[in-house]
């Protein structure tokens, strides 16, 4: 499968100069925008494997405030690409930790060496995460106590802003971490998402009808996008 690159760039013919070299050597361009505010938004439906970001922006918010607003909700990686590497720029640079870091004017080879060794770096972070699956349960903490929290008892969670819900058969919890990043610490064989905002557990499908997953008594949304994916992990007769 192509991976998934979005643009944010304010100069209009260099972002289509890297479109058209990066499809070149197969990647596959989702979007390009020059403003920070509508890549937030681009980038949260169209779910980019990458994001090459230019550092200054059209309107209010650039490059630096847009992924450091990015990283609160998702965990993909991205690419400064910008003509500024003043002392000043680095360290706003540096906070963000970024998987990437080019300064303009840049060549085809060094856009996609930087490109390669970002998506490499990512793949190693994701198996770190992958080989520390193999566990049953997790702790959350609420009101100053550390509830322990077993695999088998979790129905389903939901994205609640930065936060996501957490839901059992008999409680509900609010935990302090995007559902992204819940969803990449869960075994990936039981743990499906199902919606942009919706993970279920796949052993706790009681039905599916109409577009929503039938959990105990509750009625979760699926979108067509995901549902392919979760046919995978159901046996029909």
């Amino acid at each position: 499968m192509s991976i998934k690159i979005y643009i944010i760039e304010d100069e209009p013919l260099i972002a289509e100069t890297i479109k058209t070299a990066l499809e070149k050597v197969g990647y596959t361009i989702i979007g390009m925008t020059d403003n920070g505010k509508e890549a937030l938004f681009d980038i949260e439906e169209l779910q980019p494997d990458l994001i090459l970001v230019d550092i200054t922006l059209d309107g209010k918010m650039d490059g630096i405030e847009m992924v450091t607003y990015l990283r609160k909700k998702s965990e993909v990686p991205f690419i400064f690409l910008t003509s500024h590497s003043d002392d000043q720029t680095l360290e706003r640079v540096k906070q963000t930790d970024p998987a990437g870091f080019i300064v303009k004017p840049f060549n085809e080879k060094t856009l996609q060496s930087n490109i390669e060794l970002a998506l490499y770096k990512h793949k190693m972070q994701k198996q770190v995460v992958s080989a520390n699956e193999e566990f049953n349960s997790f702790f959350v903490k609420n009101k100053g106590e550390l509830i322990k929290i077993e695999l088998d008892d979790i129905l389903y969670l939901e994205a609640f802003d930065n936060y996501c819900n957490l839901y059992t058969s008999s409680q509900k919890h609010l935990i302090s971490h995007t559902l992204k990043s819940v969803e990449e610490k869960l075994p990936a064989h039981n743990f499906i998402r199902v919606h942009r905002s919706y993970v279920i557990n796949v052993s706790k499908i009681k039905s599916l009808q109409d577009g929503y997953i039938y959990i105990e008594k509750n009625k979760v949304p699926m979108s067509a996008s995901n549902k392919e994916e979760l046919m995978k992990h159901i046996n029909l007769l």
